[in-house]
């Protein structure tokens, strides 16, 4: 639309700054003061408005006529002739308000215009530039506006196309281990296996009820999580205890959905199950103003061989830091190894400022 005409005050301050350029005609018809000068006045405000009105369709032209060097030389061209021609117009505007204002006397007005013809014809031309110079900048701020927004489109589309894939991977990873899980299982513990495929098959469903929503409360998230933890215990028996802490107003919080399941697979993959005796898986969540925390804590065997030559982090920790760097705004993902000891530290925004133009 339109810039002037897009708000009533953009419209009036148009043409309150044309009445007040008609200043400039009334000065060059008449001599300073005296009452002469506010009937040049008077005659000078209607046809200067009336060439600010005219002059509104020069948006769509600098628009389409920009003053880059390729253009620029027919731009020049056809601002010279409208420039031209809208000075014209407006002498001739001029002299009708000073016939009708001003009479046919031996010092009319109207003669005065005519006599000033050139001087004049020449500040409509500048009247006309000035205009033209000001759309130029409002289109060319505009057009920048435009670029940004696009630019911005591009980017979140880019980023909720990357969220996708990065929440689809969660599932084959998890997969590929309760998969082997099940296969170790049948042949030794064929029981443990059906129960296992049972509570995977319970979990799977948790995931596609959960996975249809963007974000979830970080209560939601744990049950999802406890679900996983009940086929690891099947797993890994005795050797596994959970110790689960969340504050009250941490179990409301909104996250993204399966954000925790990459870090609870990762503690138990990487460190639990590398340890003979096994360990505390520790989870922990509370509030500090204006951000969630969550630590997971896990022991590990120092001296246990890498799994597929990966360290303790693999391929679900980078997921995560991937999500929520494309999701949110100050969200970090830290971790600690100590001597035998992983915690992974998760920081989100509890009201997150999207990325521009992105979304969580």
């Amino acid at each position: 639309m339109h810039p002037v005409l897009s708000e009533r005050r953009a419209v009036v301050l148009y043409l309150a700054t044309w009445v007040v350029a008609s200043y400039l005609p009334a000065s060059l018809l008449a001599a300073s003061g005296g009452s002469r000068f506010f009937v040049a006045l008077a005659a000078s405000v209607v046809p200067t408005v009336l060439l600010g009105v005219g002059a509104l369709p020069l948006y769509y032209v600098c628009r389409a006529l920009q003053l880059r060097s390729s253009t620029a030389g027919l731009a020049l061209r056809v601002h010279g002739v409208l420039g031209l021609l809208f000075g014209a117009a407006w002498w001739g505007l001029l002299w009708v308000a000073a016939a009708l204002l001003d009479g046919s006397g031996p010092d009319a007005l109207r003669q005065e215009v005519e006599r000033r013809w050139g001087a004049l014809l020449v500040l409509g031309a500048l009247l006309y530039l000035a205009a033209m110079a000001f759309y130029t900048v409002v289109s060319s701020v505009q057009q920048a506006r435009d670029s940004e927004k696009r630019a911005a489109a591009a980017s979140l589309r880019a980023q909720e196309m990357q969220l996708t894939l990065l929440k689809a991977q969660v599932h084959p990873h998890f997969l590929f281990n309760s998969l082997n899980a099940v296969s170790a299982l049948t042949v030794q513990e064929p029981r443990l296996a059906r129960e296992l495929c049972v509570l995977l098959a319970d979990f799977l469903r948790g995931c596609l009820a959960t996975g249809e929503q963007a974000t979830v409360s970080l209560s939601e998230e744990l049950r999802l999580a406890r679900s996983y933890l009940d086929i690891e215990r099947v797993r890994l028996g005795d050797r596994l205890t959970v110790d689960i802490r969340v504050s009250p107003p941490a179990g409301e919080v909104r996250v993204p959905a399966l954000l925790l399941q990459p870090l609870v697979e990762n503690a138990i993959t990487h460190g639990i199950a590398t340890c003979a005796r096994g360990g505390t898986l520790a989870i922990e969540a509370r509030t500090t103003p204006g951000t969630l925390v969550v630590t997971v804590t896990n022991p590990f065997d120092p001296d246990a061989p890498a799994r597929h030559g990966q360290r303790p982090g693999g391929v679900g920790l980078a997921n995560v830091s991937r999500r929520i760097a494309a999701a949110f705004r100050g969200a970090t993902l830290t971790t600690r190894r100590d001597v035998d000891r992983f915690t992974s530290t998760l920081v989100l925004p509890i009201d997150p400022t999207p990325l521009p133009p992105e979304a969580s």
